[in-house]
C-alpha cells in the first residue's frame, strides 16, 4: 500500500469541511423556510380569529404548532387557541363514538354518549365566549344534534310501531321496545314528568290490552306465567307494576272461585300450584294466596271427617290430590297406621296388592302381634299370613295347603291353643269324608306358620286347649266319634266316645262328663260399626254358622245376609 502524501491529506480535509458547511448551510435555509411558513401560518390564523370563523382559525393554528419551528405569538392567545383544540379532540371524540353506536343499535352507548355531549353542551350553552362559540360552531359542522335527534325521533316512532305490531300479531317474544323507549332522553318527551305520564299510559294500555288477549286464547298457567314475567321485567327497569299486579289478581281471583263452585279440585290444585309459582310477584296480602290457602285447609279438615268416619280411601285419595299444594306425606303415614288399626287386612293388601283373598280375617294382640291378618289364595294353594309386631315392624309368612281351596273357609279358635296364642283352622270339602281340616300355628319369634295338622272328617269341633271330637275321621276313628289330643307331631287318637250307629239323641246329650258338647242357641244384635253407638242393623243366631272377617277391640265383624255387621265378642258367642 502506497503511502499517502501531505497534499492528498489536506485536500481531504478540507473537502470534508466544505461539505459539512454546505449541510449546515442547507438545514439554516430549511430552518428559515419552515419559520417563515409556521410564521405565515400563526398570521393567518391570528386573521381567521379576528374574523370569528374559529374553526379555521383552530386549524391553522393547529397546523403552524405541529411545525415546532419557533415559538411564536403572545401566550394569551396561544393559551386561547389550546383550549379550542382541545375542545375539537372531546367533540370528534364524541362525534365517531355516537355514530359508532348508532349503526350498531347500541342503545345503551348511544344514551351514554349523549348524556356526555350534553354534559359538554351544558358547560359553554349560556356563555358568550370565544370556547363557546368555537363549540356552537364545530357542534353545527359535525352535526351532532341532528343526529341524535334524528336518530332518537325515529327510534321513537319505530318502538311505538313494534308495540301496536305485537298486540295485533299476539306475539310477545320481543318486548325491547319498553327499554327503547325508557332510554330516549326526557326533552323527546317534552320533559320528565310528560316522560313518565307518556310511558305509564302507553305501558298500562299496552299490558292490559295483552292481558286480555292472553285470557281469551291461553289456559290459566300461560296466562299467569307471561304476566308475572311482565312485572319482573318492569321492576327490574324500576316500573311501579302495582296496576299490572292488580289485574292480574282480578283475573286469577275469578278462575279460582270458578274451580271452588264447580269442585273440580283437579283443576284447583293445578291452578293453585301454578299461581303460587309466582309468588315472587304477588303482595303478602294477596287474596288469591289467602283464597287459596282457605280452600286447602277446608279439604284437610274434610279429609280428617273422612277418617273419623273410617272413610279411609276417600281420605287417602284427597291427601293424594293435595300433596301437590302441601306436602301430605306425614299425614297419609298417620293414616295408613289408622286405616291399618281399623282394618289390618290391609297388611295383606299392601304386600300383595295383585292377589285375590278368600276368608281374610283380621284382628290385634294376638301371637305377640300388635296387629295380624291372613287369607286365602286359590290361585297360589296356600294361606297368607300378615303381622306388624310391637316394633313396627312388618312379617310376613305364608304356608301351602293340602285342601280344597275352592270351598274352603278359616278361622280362628280360641280354644285350641289359647287366646292369645290361638290355632288357625281351615275347613274345606274333602276327597274321602264330608270335610278336610289343616290347622296352623304362627310362631312370629321364629318366623314360620307350623302346620298342626291335616285330617279328614265328616265332622270336629275343639273340646278344649288339647282335644277334639272327630266323627268318623279317616283312619283311626273311623266309624267312630272318637277324642284326639294335639300334640306336636299332629292329632293323636285317645279313645272312642261312641259309635255312629247310636242315636243322635244319645251323641249330642254330652260327653262323658255329663257336659254339652255345643252351646244353646241364642240372637244376638248386628250393629253397623263396632261400638253400640252405631245404628242396629240386624240379629244373627249365635252359633257356630257365623262367618267372622275381623276382630276389633271386643267385636266381631260377620257376614250375614250378604253383608257386613258387628257384633259383641263374650264369653257365650261361639
Amino acid at each position: 500500500m502506497l503511502p499517502i502524501s501531505p497534499y492528498h491529506r489536506s485536500l481531504w480535509v478540507r473537502n470534508i469541511f466544505l461539505g459539512l458547511f454546505a449541510l449546515g448551510l442547507i438545514a439554516v435555509l430549511f430552518k428559515l423556510g419552515f419559520g417563515y411558513k409556521q410564521v405565515t401560518l400563526y398570521k393567518q390564523a391570528k386573521a381567521f380569529y379576528e374574523q370569528k370563523n374559529l374553526l379555521q382559525a383552530e386549524e391553522t393554528f393547529s397546523r403552524a404548532h405541529d411545525m415546532a419551528v419557533l415559538s411564536y405569538g403572545d401566550d394569551e392567545w396561544n393559551s386561547i387557541m389550546f383550549q379550542l383544540t382541545s375542545i375539537r379532540t372531546e367533540l370528534e371524540g364524541l362525534h365517531l363514538h355516537s355514530r359508532s353506536a348508532i349503526s350498531e343499535k347500541k342503545i345503551a352507548e348511544i344514551g351514554a354518549v349523549y348524556e356526555q355531549y350534553q354534559v359538554v353542551k351544558q358547560k359553554y350553552q349560556n356563555q358568550k365566549n370565544v370556547p363557546a362559540m368555537f363549540f356552537q360552531q364545530l357542534s353545527a359542522q359535525l352535526g351532532m344534534d341532528k343526529s341524535f335527534s334524528d336518530y332518537y325521533l325515529n327510534a321513537l316512532q319505530t318502538a311505538k310501531a313494534q308495540a301496536q305490531a305485537n298486540l295485533e300479531k299476539e306475539n310477545y317474544q320481543d318486548e325491547s321496545f319498553i327499554e327503547t323507549l325508557l332510554a330516549i332522553p326526557d326533552e323527546y318527551y317534552g320533559g320528565k314528568k310528560k316522560k313518565q305520564a307518556e310511558l305509564m299510559a302507553l305501558f298500562q294500555d299496552y299490558e292490559k290490552t295483552k292481558l286480555r288477549k292472553l285470557i281469551a286464547s291461553a289456559p290459566f298457567e300461560e296466562v299467569i306465567t307471561k304476566t308475572a314475567t311482565s312485572i319482573r321485567h318492569y321492576e327490574k327497569l324500576g316500573i311501579e307494576t302495582d296496576w299490572l299486579v292488580g289485574q292480574l289478581e282480578k283475573y286469577a281471583l275469578a278462575e279460582i272461585k270458578e274451580v271452588i263452585r264447580s269442585k273440580d279440585l283437579s283443576a284447583f290444585v293445578d291452578m293453585a300450584a301454578a299461581y303460587r309459582k309466582i309468588g315472587d310477584v304477588l303482595s303478602t296480602d294477596s287474596p288469591v294466596l289467602e283464597s287459596i290457602t282457605r280452600y286447602l285447609e277446608g279439604k284437610l279438615k274434610q279429609a280428617e271427617q273422612y277418617i273419623k268416619s273410617f272413610e279411609f280411601t276417600k281420605a287417602r285419595e284427597l291427601y293424594e290430590q293435595l300433596n301437590p299444594l302441601q306436602d301430605t306425606a306425614t299425614l297419609r303415614s298417620d293414616l295408613e297406621k289408622l286405616w291399618l288399626e281399623y282394618d289390618p287386612t290391609r297388611l295383606l293388601q299392601l304386600r300383595y296388592p295383585d292377589r285375590t283373598f278368600t276368608e281374610m280375617l283380621s284382628g290385634s294382640d294376638r301371637w305377640g302381634a300388635k296387629l295380624y291378618a291372613f287369607g286365602l289364595s286359590e290361585a297360589d294353594q296356600r294361606l297368607f299370613f300378615a303381622a306388624k309386631m310391637p316394633n313396627d315392624s312388618l312379617l310376613y309368612l305364608d304356608q301351602s295347603l293340602d285342601v280344597d281351596m275352592k270351598s274352603a273357609k278359616a278361622k280362628i279358635d280360641d280354644t285350641l291353643g289359647s287366646k292369645e296364642k290361638p290355632v288357625i283352622i281351615v275347613s274345606a270339602s274333602g276327597k274321602e269324608r264330608t270335610n278336610a281340616y289343616a290347622a296352623l300355628s304362627p310362631d312370629l319369634t321364629k318366623e314360620s306358620l307350623d302346620k298342626r295338622f291335616s285330617v279328614e272328617a265328616d265332622e270336629l269341633s275343639v273340646e278344649d286347649s288339647e282335644h277334639v271330637i272327630m266323627k268318623n275321621a279317616v283312619g283311626k276313628g273311623e266309624k267312630e266319634i272318637a277324642l284326639f289330643k294335639l300334640e306336636d307331631n299332629g292329632l293323636n287318637y285317645i279313645e272312642k266316645l261312641a259309635d255312629l250307629e247310636e242315636s243322635p239323641e244319645e251323641t249330642t246329650e254330652g260327653n262323658e262328663s255329663g257336659e254339652a258338647t255345643s252351646p244353646a242357641t241364642q240372637e244376638i244384635d248386628v250393629f253397623a260399626g263396632p261400638g253400640e253407638e252405631y245404628e242396629k242393623i240386624g240379629q244373627v243366631i249365635a252359633d257356630g254358622s257365623l262367618q267372622v272377617i275381623a276382630d276389633l277391640n271386643g267385636w266381631y265383624q260377620i257376614v250375614f245376609n250378604g253383608k257386613e255387621g258387628w257384633i259383641r265378642a263374650t264369653e257365650s258367642t261361639p
